[in-house]
């Protein structure tokens, strides 16, 4: 059984309509920075940091794993070492977001630093070379943690070592509380310094909350499209049900992350802070912000509330992609009005870039998930994790 599911291929069509998806949202990327920057530098923000988000979030679901000793998703385990494997490219464009600075945050001109005080005051966090030198320390974190974990899962399948395990148990310890402080600390400089007078101390939590919620969707993604091409005996309904609940579970996170942002603010009702919402639950952006919670909420948990739909591939298909593209339009509010103000915008820029962006995303994950066994043969958790080996 385990020799007939060691490699997995792409199909060729498959592979042809992921690289012309990829390259169109490449196109469109460079056509909006010729013809109008101000319009592509936030579409490319929220692209990269929701590119980033899936490739750290895979990274912690792993670390999970391993810190809490769980088996049922070991079989599950290549998935999202896989995803982890698009954090170098993330990284990449946080490097051309470097070119995006003056375009995107205000507190990045002298001039206007030298007319405000609050700025003035921010200075010594909020400043290009520190700026930079933040950004490029998260991913090099990032990236070594998330590389860690994958070598060792990777090795023990030369020889089936415990030691490996082990290993990155300890080790996933240091990636949780690492990964999380600093993403919650990449959240405040990439997304909430675009409007640096305003601020949040659960800012952090709730783009946390919708960062692992958005790796989780695309896993069952990932899922679905593996059982519908013949996996079906290793990536079992068992797995599909329990990515059912955590997907159900962390929807009901974010909810109440972003409900405990919007409630502190509405109550403490200070100037400084309700700005935020001001733009984002008037005008044109009120029914968007509406159809944010129902999107990342409402819907998915209505789809999942009974367990015969966590067990149907229609159904989690379905629910994924709503979160999927429920997540784009957080990132989305989140960006935009800070930009164009009272008046949302949307066309061609923002649906090129974020297209492309996620179909060069499944085609990096699924190019990887084909130079590895398709699952790791030799864990000492796959029999837990597949019970049905015990029979062979």
């Amino acid at each position: 059984m385990i020799a007939s599911i060691a490699k997995f291929r792409l199909s060729a069509n498959m592979n042809r309509l992921l690289l012309v998806l990829s390259v169109l949202g490449l196109l469109t990327l460079i056509a909006g920075l010729f013809t109008t920057p101000e319009r592509i530098w936030p579409n490319f923000l929220i692209s990269f940091y929701y590119l980033t988000g899936l490739g750290l979030g895979a990274g912690m679901f792993i670390a999970l794993q391993y810190i809490t000793n769980a088996g049922w998703s070991t079989a599950l385990r290549r998935i999202p070492e896989a995803i982890t494997a698009t954090l170098p490219f993330a990284a990449l464009g946080s490097l051309a977001l470097i070119f995006g600075i003056h375009t995107l945050y205000e507190w990045s001109h002298h001039a206007v630093i030298a007319e405000d005080n609050i700025l003035q005051d921010k200075s010594a966090w909020l400043n290009e070379p520190f700026f930079i030198a933040r950004t490029v320390g998260y991913f090099v974190l990032w990236i070594v943690m998330s590389k860690i974990l994958v070598r060792n899962s990777v090795k023990q399948d030369e020889n089936g070592d415990v030691i490996y395990t082990k290993r990155n148990v300890r080790n996933s310890v240091f990636f949780i509380i690492l990964g999380v402080y600093t993403f919650c600390l990449a959240s405040v400089d990439w997304l909430m310094s675009l409007q640096p007078h305003w601020y949040s101390t659960v800012f952090g939590w709730l783009n946390l909350s919708g960062m692992f919620l958005n790796a989780l969707a695309a896993m069952v993604v990932i899922v679905v499209i593996l059982r519908h091409v013949g996996y079906k005996h290793i990536f079992t309904t068992e797995h599909l049900h329990d990515l059912g609940r955590l997907l159900m579970a962390f929807s009901f996170f974010w909810v109440y992350m972003w409900v405990s942002q919007h409630m502190l603010i509405w109550y403490s009702n200070i100037p400084e802070e309700t700005s935020y919402y001001i733009f984002r639950h008037f005008g044109g952006w009120g029914s968007l912000s509406f159809l944010n919670v129902i999107l990342n909420w409402l819907i998915p948990f209505l789809m999942l509330l009974p367990r015969a739909t966590k067990r149907s591939d229609k159904v989690m298909l379905q629910a994924a992609i709503i979160l999927l593209i429920g997540h784009w339009l957080d990132l989305y509010i989140m960006v935009m009005p800070s930009i164009f103000g009272a008046v949302p915008v949307f066309g061609i820029w923002e649906i090129g870039t974020f297209v492309g962006m996620l179909a060069g995303f499944f085609w990096v994950v699924f190019r990887t998930l084909g130079k590895q066994n398709l699952v790791p043969v030799k864990d000492p958790y796959l029999v837990e994790s597949l019970p049905e080996l015990q029979h062979m």
